[in-house]
């Protein structure tokens, strides 16, 4: 079975609703898919685009040989597509680039070419101006990975 295949019954399901594909993938034993949507996507909304792929798909076979799980991607798990990033605006973030650099801030912007995030000002010198926030831009291509920064303090 070709992953293309199963992505086009995804898209097709989810072309009228507020959902966006994240991942999907066949492993040895499972066809795995990755969904979210902007406002958060509910345990009922996996389950009916599960049904829907069984429905689907059963007539390939592929179900014989693959479990099917349907779900959302965890929120320690990397962005992986642009809304995903609309999503995160306003949350605190952590970036690796390509070239090995890490920025922590807050996702100020998204756009297709690049994110901006702003950074807290680093400790103020006694007698000194209160150092203002550093705004960095980060085209998408010098990302290499993207995670929310879950800080439970």
């Amino acid at each position: 079975m070709d992953i293309g295949v199963i992505n086009q019954h995804i898209t097709d399901y989810i072309q009228d609703k507020d959902i966006f594909l994240v991942e999907s993938k066949i492993t040895p034993g499972k066809v795995l898919v990755s969904v979210d949507k902007t406002s958060g996507i509910t345990i009922d909304e996996c389950a009916a685009l599960s049904r829907h792929l069984y429905q689907s798909l059963e007539s390939t076979g592929i179900f014989e040989k693959h479990e099917l799980e349907v779900g959302s991607p965890g929120m320690d798990q990397p962005l992986k597509v642009f809304k995903q990033y609309l999503k995160r605006i306003g949350k605190n973030v952590k970036v690796i680039t390509t070239e090995g650099q890490h920025y922590r801030g807050v996702l100020q912007n998204a756009t297709e070419e690049k994110i901006e995030i702003v950074q807290p000002p680093k400790g103020a010198k006694k007698g000194k101006e209160k150092p203002e926030p550093v705004h960095t831009v980060i085209p998408m291509e010098q990302i290499k990975e993207t995670k929310l920064d879950l800080n439970f303090k």
